[in-house]
């Protein structure tokens, strides 16, 4: 049976979901909570639409329908930059800090859908401390979605699941399972503790005097509102100890959200993620967090070193390094068609300002123009995570996702550049002759009519 909801009955359930949830749901998406509406009259025998809203008075039937709607699919070590920079970056400065702090370490997976990626973390941490008897160690996984959890606590998964887990790992650290799928070792198991936890309505899971060192909170906001974020973001901070990490999904940004963290990119080029840290005031005045192994490593204040050197003889001066390639020298390489110089330019202006996101979106345009559509998606994907206001980097990445075939994506994309579109380059020679208001009106045409994932 195919529900169809009524603009009052969709109004309803909207907001029921913004307040027990947080979650906002537009007309976009409409029809998937329709479905959603439509399993709960099934599973609850109920004759309509009409006759279902009053069950939603009981909080089963909430967490029943809230358990419908946040359904999300993942799978272990997902988005392969951040779990490097967990592995190379991130846990080994942790576990240095934990080790002159009683090594403790608090680790906090909010929104952790079906376990993969608290089990993730706690995979990296038994490869990073396999001998852990003196310390204090634990993952936290919170979630709203009270079936999701309860697979997370099964910890059994296929092989849509555990597909990016390395043949070592997956031997280390599962078992087959009576199921025919495979299983989470009790010893990965150990360090994790799961709570069912709603982030919009309830306080942290964690004591008032209690800090975290790291919070992954990937992929869950996109669908709250602005308010809702920028209060969570506040609760974030307050439960991160300066100098804790948080990680977000690969889309979605603090800008005009949050202050309170600084954005540090870690690795560099392709391999380079962004992340946030949780820095205090007067730290984050003296301290720099580089794209290297530095940013583990960082050496003395200036003014020491500066000190030190005063009383030797001064070394004869380096060589000047080489000038780094403008945007100008990118786009004049672009506007040739030599698209391998002008890739090889901007990664040289990445080299040297890794968090230029132009260069970013240079580099996503050369590769879109060579047919790369799958490596143009990771730059252009940065290009927006670092400027939210990058209207023609938000159209090439729509542009780029409907190649890749991911309608849901490029529709969301689309809604971006029609709104960001403004403050683009009148010029532009991206746009191709058109103004910028009728590439916008195309935009907001295309995000319409973009065909909805279908649940299943």
């Amino acid at each position: 049976m195919k529900v169809v909801l009524t603009d009052d009955e969709f109004a309803r359930l909207q907001l029921l979901l913004a307040r027990f949830a947080g979650l906002v749901f537009d007309g976009a998406r409409r029809d998937s909570v329709a479905f959603c509406v439509g399993e709960r009259l099934r599973a609850t025998r109920t004759r309509d639409v009409a006759s279902y809203l009053p069950l939603l008075d009981q909080p089963d039937e909430r967490q029943a329908l809230l358990d419908e709607v946040t359904i999300q699919e993942t799978h272990f070590f997902r988005n392969p930059p951040q779990i490097r920079a967990l592995r190379r970056y991130v846990l080994p400065e942790l576990v240095r800090h934990a080790e002159t702090a009683g090594r403790r370490l608090r680790i906090w997976s909010a929104g952790c859908s079906t376990g993969e990626e608290a089990y993730s973390l706690a995979m990296l941490l038994h490869e990073l401390l396999p001998l852990r008897a003196a310390w204090d160690v634990k993952v936290v996984a919170t979630d709203v979605s009270a079936r999701a959890l309860a697979a997370a606590r099964l910890g059994h998964y296929g092989e849509r699941s555990v597909h990016l887990v390395p043949p070592a790992a997956r031997e280390r650290f599962f078992v087959p399972a009576p199921d025919g799928q495979v299983a989470v070792r009790p010893e990965v198991r150990d360090l994790l503790e799961f709570r069912h936890h709603n982030l919009v309505t309830e306080p942290v899971p964690f004591g008032y005097d209690e800090r975290v060192d790291l919070v992954l909170c990937r992929n869950v906001t996109i669908y709250f509102s602005r308010d809702t974020t920028r209060a969570l973001m506040a609760r974030l901070h307050a439960t991160l100890r300066d100098g804790g990490y948080l990680f977000l999904g690969h889309s979605e940004t603090l800008w005009q959200v949050s202050d309170d963290f600084r954005l540090v990119p870690l690795g560099s080029g392709d391999d380079a993620a962004f992340v946030y840290r949780r820095l205090a005031a007067e730290v984050a005045e003296k301290r720099a967090v580089l794209p290297d192994r530095r940013t583990l490593d960082a050496g003395p204040p200036a003014g020491q070193a500066e000190r030190r050197t005063e009383s030797r003889r001064r070394p004869a001066p380096e060589p000047a390094p080489a000038e780094a390639p403008s945007t100008s020298t990118v786009r004049a390489a672009m506007s040739e068609g030599r698209y391998d110089d002008a890739e090889a330019a901007a990664a040289a202006l990445l080299a040297a300002t890794p968090l230029d996101a132009e260069a970013f979106y240079l580099r996503g345009l050369a590769r879109h123009n060579q047919g790369r559509h799958a490596d143009a998606l990771v730059d252009l994907r940065k290009a927006v995570y670092l400027d939210p206001k990058a209207g023609l980097a938000h159209f090439l990445l729509a542009g780029t996702l409907a190649r890749l075939g991911d309608a849901g994506a490029a529709a969301r994309e689309y809604a971006a550049a029609a709104q960001t579109l403004g403050s683009a380059d009148p010029d532009a020679p991206e746009l191709g002759g058109r103004s910028v208001t009728e590439l916008a009106e195309l935009c907001g045409r295309l995000a319409a009519d973009a065909p909805q994932p279908v649940q299943t």
